[in-house]
């Protein structure tokens, strides 16, 4: 081996490197995203889990059991709750995941050595209401201990809401669903428009009448078509195969899918005239879509579990609005809370990345 050859071609790479800042960049900002998103988004314990409590006695035992958990690191009491009623619409509504309740009899049940309080749990995702079932036991087996007392005076009586049988592919089949379909739709509109880039077609169009918009729209109409099919094919595999519940409207899941595929059309159209090619237009998918829709949009994770910082980033990824819409209408038949503010959020995004793929779009040539 000479190695001067050597030498020459490695001279000759980092040339094109240097070249080609937009891929160096790349190389760059993956490990780093990688290593923020996985350091700071991922956590497998709870922190300030919103819970709420229903206190049907308001003696000194019960409020020192309710004490107990707002002291707890891993809780958060959001909500005192005056009846069941507010109860049942708080998990609803998805604003606490977990709800105790202790009732009338509790210190008298106490006094005679058998007390119980009952746990209902938001099923919707059911690894983290396994966390939240496992500290609300620690809190209640810490508190017998620094009385001086057995852990079986009080017990906990579960529920779990929407999810009875705790089973964990019931939240992660729609969110898979929701990842395939933010880098597919990506993917083939990135990939399609950067290949009329890289192979010269566009110089071509500028010599007819068509517009950006119109060049647009053509490009995502067949891929529209063919993502929606794609949509149907998971919907049915989720049901027919892996037996996870449609509680809510067929019409409903397939209007809130068409709204996400046209938002990441449109960002896979953006990304394509921003990268020019498609190896890079591909990369920059991975980046902006892949990781973002698996780490950050609640699909595996809970994003209320993540810290401060990170939940406001999640806040521009379009997959954890319909990660919330998916699993809502898969599992709880969804509110109407829930479908509005979620679907606001998608459209708003959607003008937002219209607007700039046509203000982008400039560099294509077309009127």
């Amino acid at each position: 081996m000479n190695l001067g050859r050597v030498l020459t071609v490695a001279a000759k790479e980092v040339r094109h490197l240097l070249r080609d800042l937009r891929s160096l960049a790349l190389m760059f900002l993956l490990p780093a995203m990688m290593l923020l998103i996985y350091g700071y988004g991922i956590r497998l314990d709870l922190r300030a889990a919103p819970i709420g409590i229903l206190q049907e006695s308001q003696d000194a035992d019960s409020r020192e059991l309710a004490a107990h958990f707002a002291a707890s690191p891993a809780f958060q009491v959001v909500r005192r709750f005056q009846d069941r009623g507010a109860l049942r619409a708080a998990i609803d509504t998805h604003q606490v995941w977990a709800a105790l309740v202790i009732p009338h009899d509790y210190p008298r049940a106490l006094q005679q050595g058998g007390a119980s309080v009952q746990l209902i749990l938001d099923g919707m995702d059911a690894n983290t209401a396994r966390l939240l079932r496992n500290e609300v036991l620690q809190v209640v087996n810490n508190l017998a201990q620094a009385r001086g007392r057995p852990s079986a005076m009080v017990t906990v009586e579960m529920r779990t809401w929407f999810n009875e049988t705790n089973e964990s592919r019931y939240a992660i089949i729609p969110g898979v669903i929701v990842m395939v379909m933010g880098v597919v739709g990506t993917l083939m509109t990135a990939l399609t428009i950067a290949r009329e880039m890289e192979s010269g077609n566009v110089v071509l169009l500028r010599t007819t009448p068509l517009t950006r918009g119109e060049f647009l729209a053509g490009k995502l109409l067949p891929y529209f078509v063919v993502g929606m099919l794609d949509v149907a094919a998971s919907v049915v595999a989720a049901i027919a195969v892996f037996d996870v519940p449609l509680r809510g409207s067929p019409l409903e899941l397939a209007g809130v899918s068409a709204l996400f595929l046209l938002v990441v059309m449109a960002q896979g159209a953006l990304i394509s005239l921003s990268a020019g090619n498609q190896v890079l237009a591909s990369q920059m998918v991975q980046v902006t879509t892949f990781l973002p829709a698996f780490l950050l949009s609640g699909a595996i994770y809970a994003i209320a579990n993540m810290p401060e910082p990170v939940q406001l980033a999640t806040l521009a990824v379009p997959a954890r609005y319909f990660v919330a819409l998916s699993k809502a209408i898969f599992i709880k038949g969804t509110t109407e809370g829930v479908l509005w503010v979620n679907v606001g959020a998608l459209s708003v995004q959607l003008a937002i990345l219209g607007f700039a793929f046509l203000r982008r779009g400039r560099v294509l040539g077309l009127r």
